[in-house]
């Protein structure tokens, strides 16, 4: 596991935030602490080539310029009786490697565990779907042409050296991908070098390109996905449109009842009134939230804890977790449960029980009066519900 802090890409998060996001490039040089290949190595990136299940578009190659067809380096496997069409063919990997063609290897995050890590801190800070791409360039190659990406980026050097070449930003920026030539562009604004251990950060639509130099170069490059004013508030529209008024079916074709401008006109009103109504910190931290849960940063240990559960004796301690329990009403004694989905109806003394747990219990006492290792049976189940878990110690 490697550990690193989101100071260790930006530095001081106040100055980054005021002068360096959104604004122009920030350059750190020896920022990552400890060996960067502990985060991903060209070792390491071997053997996940030779998984025998990496399939386009987790990996890409580009030479002189140019996109390699997904066909120039795949072929068709039967695994458990079904034909899979593009699986990568490692040796036709390395034949364009040595030609020259870089490998790049997109969302690594959703296939080597690790580097979640780096979606679930940036994620954490920025509130935007994070991704994590590789970078594998031969000795004195230029990977892409000069080029701009729709995505701010966090660059991490790993192994090797590379070069950068930087433009200022556009002066009408799109948020789109957009390729240069390099008499298009000029004089590049700002040039660097970039070891082991150094970080770059680029707002989106920076025109850069790049070149390995003495060595084989390994970067990760870690794309974080703008949301812009428009992405915000069309999801505080959907949510303040998601109202029953709004739900009603109208005609807007020909023949239309006189009435219906005007009754858009209210509708237009009352959504007005909605949005105006809404609590602006509240609506900004439940889209924060969206933004940290996008698809590519999520981690658990379900299994691991079921697995836990079967071990759990009557003095192992327990508590509540975070999730949400309904309460019914007491029926007959019983008293119903809602929780992660499951409804069960559990003794109302044990029901009264749950809702007032607030601290750390063991597991055979958890609920007064009943045998300890009937106690047990039963806080066995709950965690395997999800209502309780084991405390740590």
């Amino acid at each position: 596991m490697y550990d690193f802090t989101f100071e260790d890409l930006v530095g001081d998060e106040k100055v980054f935030f005021a002068e360096y996001f959104d604004k122009k490039p920030l350059l750190r040089k020896n920022a990552m602490p400890g060996d960067v290949r502990d985060i991903l190595s060209v070792r390491k990136l071997d053997e996940l080539l030779h998984m025998e299940s990496i399939r386009p578009p987790y990996i890409k190659v580009n030479h002189n310029g140019s996109g390699v067809p997904e066909k120039g380096y795949t072929r068709s496997v039967v695994v458990q009786g079904v034909n899979i069409t593009d699986t990568v063919v490692p040796e036709k990997i390395y034949e364009l490697f040595r030609a020259g063609a870089t490998v790049t290897w997109c969302s690594l995050n959703q296939i080597v565990p690790e580097l979640r890590d780096f979606t679930r801190v940036i994620s954490d800070k920025m509130a935007v779907r994070t991704d994590v791409v590789g970078f594998m360039t031969p000795t004195k190659k230029r990977g892409y042409l000069p080029h701009h990406d729709p995505v701010d980026l966090f660059i991490v050097q790993l192994e090797g050296t590379k070069r950068w070449k930087l433009w200022d930003l556009p002066a009408q920026r799109e948020g789109d991908n957009a390729s240069y030539t390099d008499e298009e562009l000029g004089e590049p604004a700002i040039e660097v070098l970039l070891e082991p251990g150094d970080v770059l950060y680029l707002p989106y639509n920076t025109p850069h390109a790049a070149a390995a130099e003495d060595q084989v170069s390994l970067h990760l490059s870690i794309m974080m996905r703008p949301r812009m004013w428009k992405d915000l508030l069309r999801e505080t529209f959907e949510q303040a449109a998601s109202g029953p008024e709004f739900n009603q079916y109208p005609h807007i074709g020909a023949l239309r009842d006189a009435g219906t401008e005007a009754l858009f006109r209210q509708k237009i009103a009352a959504l007005a009134a909605r949005m105006d109504a809404l609590d602006r910190g509240a609506e900004l931290d439940r889209l924060a939230d969206l933004g940290r849960t996008m698809p590519g940063s999520s981690h658990g240990t379900t299994f691991q804890t079921i697995a836990e559960t079967d071990r759990i004796t009557p003095s192992v301690l327990l508590r509540r977790t975070a999730a949400v329990v309904e309460f019914g009403a007491n029926d007959g004694g019983r008293t119903q449960m809602t929780v992660n989905g499951h409804k069960i109806a559990v003794p109302t003394p044990v029901a009264e029980t749950l809702a007032g747990l607030e601290a750390d219990v063991a597991a055979g006492d958890i609920f007064p009066g009943v045998d300890p290792d009937r106690a047990t049976k039963a806080a066995q189940g709950l965690t395997r519900l999800g209502v309780l878990e084991v405390a740590p110690r």
